[in-house]
């Protein structure tokens, strides 16, 4: 053999040695990067389906605040508990809703502020027209056949929530829809 030759496998071994440490120690740190992201995932995703089926036990057997919302005023509202006198909804700003620290979450399981667009057309319609007994009654018969008379309800909270229709408050993790907004709270 040629002392060239000799000298360019010498070189070439040496080359994928250093390549190998190098590539040993880069994929160890990838590998290392996915580990934790994956951990992290994992937490996030038995956290938020813990808290769902913690709402889909408690939600219906709880007192919740159903409040319809139209361009920023609260229209009419009712609670699901039986024997509770339906709140003047129209007192309270939506600003209310939206604080952690509000004392409505004394009485309220959930508080569910649904926006009018989010209603049939014909019913979004009859809201504006009639009286409040009357639009009380259509907002409640479009939250009993809409939103809980499903075979997965929290499933359709969430979906419309993620779409804008509806917002939940008291805000858990069951209805926080990212990854970011999830580890940002």
């Amino acid at each position: 053999m040629e002392l060239s030759t000799v000298v360019g496998l010498l070189i070439a071994v040496v080359v994928v040695v250093i390549l190998m440490k190098v590539m040993g120690k880069v994929v160890s740190l990838v590998l290392s990067i996915v580990g934790v992201i994956l951990v992290v995932w994992l937490v996030v995703v038995g956290l938020r389906w813990m808290d769902e089926n913690n709402v889909r036990q408690n939600f219906m057997e709880s007192n919740n605040l159903f409040v319809l919302e139209d361009e920023g005023s609260l229209v009419t509202g009712f609670a699901t508990k039986e024997g509770m006198p339906d709140p003047d909804v129209t007192a309270f700003s939506a600003e209310e809703f939206t604080n952690p620290n509000s004392p409505l979450y004394d009485d309220y399981y959930k508080i569910v502020v649904v926006q009018k667009e989010a209603l049939p057309e014909k019913t979004s319609l009859l809201v504006d027209v009639v009286e409040d007994e009357d639009r009380l009654s259509l907002f409640r018969n479009y939250v009993d056949d809409e939103l809980l008379d499903q075979d997965d309800f929290v499933s359709t909270l969430v979906e419309e929530e993620k779409e804008g229709k509806i917002k939940v408050h008291k805000e858990t993790l069951a209805f926080k829809h990212g990854l970011g907004e999830v580890l940002s709270s």
